[in-house]
């Protein structure tokens, strides 16, 4: 699935940080990017990502970041998949999670920094059950977190399983005099806590997610921020996996509140947002080998041999599968020097190049979607919206939402943010408004999927990069063409 995914809408613009970072040898305080946040305080809580997508990038292409982030995925179910065994239930049920937890993955094998707590995520669970077994490694956690909040804002989970394991824990002492070993447990939250204070953004980065929190924020109106949408197929799974937990129980295991409290919260956060499929997943498999743990499934009549030649033939399907994919879908192989741009998602790329050479200094009004790939395509031009939506925050985004729903206040919203060239979706509602609005708007391109429109009167250049006024078939040099008519 990594190999022949589509490219992450946010990949674009995580590349482009990671080439400002680089260049300019600093961490971006205010937005770059953008005229419609130009000079507001961002904190970019993924800069160490965005480094490595670049750096890694520049050195082995496209093909060798789908290899670092499939990796970190295939990460998080090794590890989860052992942290399964370490129950002592049955290889075959491990493998079978191990599967099933790859499935609940499926649409998240992309170039995207949330792989990186998906596997910190893991380890952070392994080395919490090891530690519930005896095997105190619990001195791993702050350091990691130190990596983790400097990758990803997901470090919040990871501070939230300490945070579960100690109250779970004290609830166990205090409830049924368990022997517990909180002090261990409450010094390592406490680093972990610390930890998040040795990045680029100390004390803010830890509070940033509480904005998430608010009503009305940016990400509620993001299908990926959503609650699922079990009509949809690809969700059946994740109501397979909560239907499976409520049937079977969550309190089965003695003077245990660490377990169900995991399998609670995580289905909580399933339920709340369909990018918190995958750290349920994780939890998933290691609840359901927890309550099964000593029930270690017998595996008669499958000699060594016969074992054997099921991996072979295992593996064969596999290869075989993965060579018709790419012999009957080549266009859609990542593969390659540079992301896939004419995949499952296509980019508007002839409609980029039109505007980075006639009109690279407009106001660019553009497709939410398109956004990180047109930062990369035409920095330093700036763009009116992209992937980050905490940032933007609502009103932009509510700006926006009713300028491509066609609301009245459109052709306004334009005017207050002094868009005067517009790339949108060519049979879009909003295409449509632009073409009869032809006093105001002149179509002058379109593309496989995309129509440029330009503001009536805006001035554009000419392949010499010379200014000209349409209509009045003159032109003069200039280093950089006015806005107005």
């Amino acid at each position: 699935m990594g190999l022949v995914g589509y490219t992450d809408l946010d990949y674009w613009w995580h590349l482009s940080t990671g080439q400002y970072i680089f260049e300019t040898q600093s961490i971006p305080q205010t937005d770059p990017f953008s005229f419609t946040a130009a000079g507001k305080d961002w904190v970019a809580h993924e800069w160490l990502s965005e480094l490595a997508i670049y750096v890694v990038q520049a050195i082995g292409g496209y093909a060798a970041n789908v290899a670092v982030f499939t990796a970190a995925g295939l990460t998080a179910l090794v590890v989860g998949y052992r942290t399964v065994l370490s129950f002592g239930v049955s290889r075959r049920l491990g493998v079978g999670l191990f599967f099933w937890a790859g499935l609940l993955f499926a649409g998240f094998w992309t170039v995207r920094p949330q792989l990186f707590t998906f596997a910190l995520f893991s380890v952070f669970l392994a080395v919490l059950f090891a530690h519930r077994r005896g095997k105190n490694r619990l001195w791993l956690l702050p350091p990691l977190m130190v990596l983790w909040a400097n990758l990803h804002l997901g470090f919040t989970y990871g501070l939230a399983l300490v945070g579960l394991y100690a109250v779970a824990t004290t609830f166990e002492r205090v409830r049924w005099s368990e022997a517990r070993d909180l002090k261990a447990i409450y010094l390592t939250l406490a680093g972990c806590v610390l930890a998040t204070f040795l990045t680029p953004y100390p004390g803010e980065l830890l509070l940033y997610p509480l904005g998430y929190f608010e009503s009305g924020t940016a990400t509620s109106q993001i299908a990926e921020w959503r609650s699922p949408d079990f009509h949809q197929p690809f969700m059946i799974p994740l109501a397979i996996s909560i239907l499976t937990f409520a049937a079977i129980g969550l309190f089965k295991r003695p003077h245990d509140a660490f377990v169900p409290l995991l399998g609670l919260v995580f289905t909580f956060l399933a339920l709340s947002s369909v990018r918190n499929q995958p750290l349920f997943a994780l939890v998933f498999i290691v609840v359901i080998a927890a309550l099964r743990e000593g029930e270690s499934l017998r595996e008669a009549g499958v000699t060594p041999l016969r074992r054997m030649r099921l991996h072979l033939a295992g593996l064969v399907l596999v290869a075989a599968a993965l060579t018709i994919v790419f012999l009957m879908r080549p266009q859609y192989s990542q593969l390659r020097e540079t992301a896939n741009l004419d995949g499952l998602i296509k980019y508007p790329v002839a409609g980029a190049d039109f505007i980075r050479e006639r009109y690279p200094d407009a106001r660019l009004f553009n497709e939410y979607a398109w956004g990180g790939f047109l930062i990369h395509r035409l920095y330093p031009q700036k763009v009116f919206i992209d992937g980050r939506n905490d940032f933007y925050g609502p009103t932009i985004m509510s700006d926006y939402r009713k300028v491509v729903g066609g609301r009245p206040e459109w052709q306004s919203i334009l005017d207050k943010y002094g868009v005067d060239v517009a790339i949108v979706l060519k049979d879009s509602a909003l295409a449509q408004l632009l073409r009869e609005s032809d006093e105001v708007w002149r179509l002058e391109f379109t593309g496989e999927r995309e129509a440029v429109f330009v503001r009536s009167g805006r001035s554009l250049r000419d392949d010499a990069g010379r200014c000209m006024w349409p209509g009045e078939g003159s032109s003069f040099v200039s280093s950089g063409c006015p806005n107005g008519g």
